[in-house]
């Protein structure tokens, strides 16, 4: 027998069936590759597609409890009420042409009468809470003319409850270039003068460089003008006992 007739299967079939069949096992490892990464794995070590029905919450979207979060932008809670039984606050300053114009109030948050006579004792502090070169006068005419301002009324009684005023008045201009403008963060206010029954109240105080803030004295809020029918009622922040 001619035994050059007689042939084996040629090489490269094998060779590209065994290709084609590395090929495809590649694509499916590939696959699992893929899916595990966007998937969950299943006990075979399979990747399983995550089912759509069950990665998506049910009903209305939930949205956490705002109770365990509370709002930090919101007003906090009035200061308990001190040892001295008396409280202090500084309103929003009225701003216009440069001029500030403030409110202080002291109320007297104690179970017994409380006096104030003349002016408060105020210093200007800075975010330090370090004291700012700033003249204190009584009064505001170096400032500004301004109706009431110069006027004492005398002591102010105040029993449990009661609140007394006083305003301050400053400028917001830059009149020296060589000195740093004032920047006050806080005021340090005594009722009475000295350092009696002080307290640190956080306020701005923008001076610029003028260095200049009056005081008036104490006196009785002015009364409230009378509420019109229909009108919305005016509401007073709390004052803790």
């Amino acid at each position: 027998m001619d035994t050059d007739a007689i042939t084996t299967p040629r090489a490269p079939l094998f060779r590209s069936a065994a290709r084609h069949r590395r090929r495809r096992l590649l694509g499916a490892l590939a696959a699992a590759g893929l899916l595990t990464a966007c998937g969950t794995q299943s006990p075979s070590g399979v990747a399983a597609v995550p089912d759509e029905a069950t990665s998506r919450p049910a009903g209305p979207t939930a949205f956490p409890d705002t109770t365990a979060f509370p709002d930090t932008t919101a007003p906090t809670a009035p200061a308990a009420c001190p040892e001295s039984g008396v409280l202090l606050r500084a309103a929003e300053a009225n701003a216009a042409m440069g001029l500030r114009v403030q409110q202080i109030e002291l109320v007297n948050c104690g179970t017994r009468a409380y006096t104030v006579s003349g002016h408060p004792s105020v210093q200007v502090l800075d975010e330090d809470l370090e004291p700012l070169e700033v003249t204190v006068s009584h009064g505001a005419s170096a400032i500004a003319t301004l109706d009431g301002f110069e006027t004492a009324t005398g002591p102010v009684r105040l029993k449990p409850g009661e609140r007394a005023v006083a305003r301050l008045a400053w400028r917001n201009l830059v009149t020296d270039v060589t000195r740093p403008a004032a920047d006050g963060r806080y005021l340090r206010i005594a009722p009475n003068g000295g350092d009696r029954d002080a307290q640190t109240v956080p306020d701005h105080v923008d001076l610029g460089t003028t260095g200049k803030l009056g005081v008036s004295a104490w006196a009785r809020p002015a009364p409230e003008p009378p509420e019109r029918p229909g009108a919305p009622a005016r509401s007073r922040p709390p004052v803790a006992p």
